[in-house]
């Protein structure tokens, strides 16, 4: 008879320590959410920039110049910088406001050539 009252008492002990856990990890993973999405704000709010200083910041510190540019459909302006050999690149849109934010930088890059179409007859 105590050992069957021994094994309840473990096994409630096991349960609880598995629900301590648990819950210990739930609250981990939500303020590990909390903080990424305060960090992914806090550094889209840094991302955009004089359209002239940051044109001016990626010349002088990368040699990157604009190397291709497209409207889209809201009035936005997308550019892609690089540097002369590709090492380095970035990716900037110009909001119709002028805000210009960089969306994505990095390097490699490797512009390709498009096919020219064939005329019709």
């Amino acid at each position: 008879m105590m050992s069957l009252f021994n094994h309840i008492r473990i096994t409630n002990a096991n349960s609880l320590m598995r629900s301590v856990i648990s819950i210990g990890l739930s609250v981990l993973v939500l303020v590990a959410m909390t903080v990424s999405f305060q960090v992914t704000d806090a550094y889209a709010q840094n991302t955009c920039f004089d359209r002239g200083a940051l044109v001016k910041h990626l010349d002088g510190k990368f040699k990157e110049a604009p190397v291709a540019a497209g409207l889209a459909a809201n009035g936005s302006v997308l550019e892609v910088f690089s540097s002369p050999d590709g090492v380095t690149w970035t990716i900037v849109l110009t909001q119709p406001d002028g805000a210009t934010c960089v969306m994505a930088s990095g390097e490699s890059w490797m512009g390709l050539k498009l096919k020219k179409k064939d005329k019709l007859s």
